[in-house]
Order: structure tokens, then C-alpha cells, then sequence
């Protein structure tokens, strides 16, 4: 069986970013407690996996996984420069200051994850963007994404 928590893990900590794994009331803890979004940190986000077995003559040959990852940023460069999120924020403001690259970030991660490795088929992406999110306020870019692997 793959490690596939271990898999984003093991990226988050190659590209820098800090990283939460868990549910909702779990990774909002988190990012008020235990992560540190920093001038210009992003934070990787996982949701706990949903896996259906695809069987075969009574034999599990495959799993199918359906879960939530998200890219998430508070500040952009400086809190100086002006682009800290904040609530009176407007969504084009937000989307110009953070979401749009963090949109490109996670098509790249999406990338770097499912075509490097043979043992995950990424099978379907829906991206998501979030403003205002947890109860540290970050933007959010987040992709429903199902992927196979084999058992």
C-alpha cells in the first residue's frame, strides 16, 4: 500500500511550503497553532482520503481516492506592501495578490505529484478558489481531485 499522505507531505517539504493534514476543526487548529504563514508562506492542505475499492472477481486490484488538497497564503510578499488579507479586500484584489499564482502553483503540484509517479493515475481535478478561510482569514486555492492506485 502506498503512502499517499506521505506523498504531499514529502512535496510541501520540497517546495517549502508548511503543511496540514486532517479535518476542518483539525487543520484550522493547526494553522492557528502550529504553522507559521509567515511573509509570503503558503501551506499545503489535506483532507483525509475517501478510497472505493475497484474489484475483480471478488479481488481488490485497485483503489480509487477522492479527496480535497488546497494551497493556501496569508501575505504575499511584505505585510508592508500592502497585500496582507484582509476582509475589506476586494475578490478581484485577492485574486490578483494571491489566487492567481497560487492557481498556477497548484496545477504544478498536481503536475509534479501524478506524472512522476507511476504507482498514482490522477483521474479528475476540480479547482476551486476561497477567500477568507479558517480563522486565520487565508485565500485558498483548492482541487477535488480523484486518483487510482493499485493495491
Amino acid at each position: 500500500m502506498i503512502d499517499v499522505v506521505q506523498k504531499f507531505e514529502d512535496y510541501a517539504t520540497a517546495a517549502g511550503y508548511e503543511f496540514a493534514y486532517g479535518r476542518e476543526g483539525v487543520k484550522n487548529w493547526q494553522l492557528s497553532e502550529g504553522v507559521t504563514l509567515s511573509a509570503g508562506k503558503i501551506v499545503l492542505l489535506v483532507d483525509p482520503f475517501i478510497e472505493t475499492a475497484q474489484i475483480d472477481n471478488s479481488i481488490i486490484f485497485k483503489w480509487s481516492v477522492a479527496t480535497t488538497i488546497a494551497l493556501g497564503k496569508k501575505f504575499d510578499v511584505t505585510v508592508a506592501s500592502g497585500t496582507y488579507s484582509q476582509l475589506d479586500e476586494t475578490d478581484l484584489q485577492k485574486y490578483d495578490r494571491r489566487l492567481q499564482a497560487m492557481r498556477s502553483n497548484m496545477e504544478t503540484l498536481l503536475k509534479t505529484i501524478f506524472c512522476n509517479d507511476d504507482d498514482l493515475e490522477l483521474t479528475s481535478a476540480r479547482v476551486l478558489m476561497e477567500m477568507n478561510r479558517f480563522d486565520e482569514n487565508i485565500e485558498i486555492v483548492a482541487a477535488e481531485i480523484t486518483f487510482l492506485y493499485e493495491s
